[in-house]
């Protein structure tokens, strides 16, 4: 395996293994408690919601922009070799081969235990033109978070039709309020299509901005994932449109791909995690409780819809049309957004397996042009296949 410096010089394909261990093992024992202590701010509780603390910014700010830490990497890239890493080593040359098939240039995928945090694999395509420490769109896995939050405020809206109007996808200012007639869709579903008009109504109608921005704290988006990666942000907008395509993930969110794993490890149980890389480490802050476990449950079915009938029902079907997994569940989000620095079309999925009783949690993020081969949902599908189906037969 290539070690990190080597793999900066000719820019191949380098694993998350050796640099991170280096920066959670050297940056972790020089941050004490009362460093971590001044960044941390408590937060009011939203209704429903586990109090928790998040880094938030100035009290007061409508927005969280993303910090800008110096780069605590410097004074260990020439250090000593890195403590030894949990990575699964066959696992990740196993994604590394799933990568190599897909042709992808530009991606992230990181395999995560969602009860320790402890990092089971994080292969990178390109991180000179595609950095893992930076924040990119988040796109559609805000409606996570705002579905989270909503099933807090108003537990009614699980059993609520949401009505709509043209394509679900395309949201205009008009559209961030209910029409008198359209086209009418479940919770479930919208959340499992990814309705951008529906989550745009949720966040404007029944969240509001002050709930909204709680809840997306909450999940950890608005703080550094571990050390030496940057916090995410969030910008609500100046108006209710601005809001509605926060809620919808149009627009407004910006994380880094650990955001997204810790996102998907929410849903094993609640609880937000951080990270960990090396061996015998012990993370820098306790898991805190971000959702009820009943709801995390019901997030986790809800969100297997998602892989059996909405927008990665391809990617996780084989050829002729049965489920890819055999008798294993998926339960996870998409997400597609524009970007920019690189410029490209973000695709996003993150999610946990087997639904009913998470043992990993995936998460990957592509930028993809006009010319691609595979997707991020069928990166994810056959990452999850390599795992739990290494002679490649999935149980039926």
């Amino acid at each position: 395996m290539s070690t990190w410096r080597d793999a900066q010089r000719r820019g191949r394909r380098r694993t998350f293994k050796g640099r991170v261990a280096s920066v959670l093992g050297l940056v972790g024992l020089a941050i004490s408690g009362a460093a971590i202590a001044s960044f941390l701010q408590p937060m009011e509780e939203a209704p429903g919601l586990a109090p928790v603390v998040a880094s938030m910014g100035p009290a007061g700010s409508g927005s969280v922009e993303p910090g800008s830490p110096p780069d605590p990497l410097a004074s260990v890239r020439a250090g000593p070799p890195a403590p030894v890493s949990t990575h699964d080593e066959a696992l990740t040359a196993r994604i590394e081969k799933i990568l190599d098939r897909g042709r992808v240039s530009l991606g992230h995928v990181i395999v995560m235990e969602p009860w320790s945090g402890r990092l089971r694999a994080v292969v990178s395509t390109d991180t000179e033109r595609f950095p893992l420490e930076r924040t990119y769109p988040a796109a559609s896995l805000v409606k996570v978070i705002t579905a989270a939050a909503a099933l807090h405020v108003d537990p009614a809206v699980a059993k609520r039709t949401c009505r709509y109007v043209g394509s679900p996808w395309r949201l205009t200012r008009s559209r961030i309020d209910p029409p008198r007639a359209g086209n009418e869709t479940s919770f479930r579903k919208a959340l499992a299509i990814s309705n951008n008009q529906c989550f745009a109504q949720l966040a404007v109608h029944t969240l509001g901005s002050n709930v909204l921005l709680d809840a997306i704290g909450r999940f950890g988006f608005l703080e550094s994932p571990a050390p030496g990666f940057p916090a995410g942000s969030v910008d609500p907008g100046d108006d209710l449109y601005g809001l509605g395509k926060l809620g919808c993930g149009l627009a407004g969110t910006r994380i880094t791909p650990l955001h997204a794993a810790q996102l998907a490890s929410v849903l094993y149980d609640g609880q937000l995690r951080e990270p960990i890389d090396i061996e015998g480490a012990r993370p820098s802050r306790p898991p805190r409780p971000v959702l009820t476990e009943d709801l995390a449950s019901e997030l986790r079915e809800m969100l297997v819809d998602t892989t059996a009938r909405g927008t990665a029902r391809s990617a996780f079907r084989d050829p002729r049309g049965l489920p890819l997994m055999g008798r294993i569940r998926v339960a996870g989000k998409t997400g597609s957004l524009s970007g920019r620095d690189p410029t490209g079309r973000y695709e996003w999925f993150a999610g946990v397996a087997p639904a009913d009783d998470p043992e990993v949690a995936v998460a990957v993020v592509l930028v993809q042009n006009d010319l691609w081969w595979r997707n991020a949902s069928q990166i994810a599908a056959s990452v999850l296949k390599a795992h739990f189906c290494p002679d490649r037969m999935c149980p039926r």
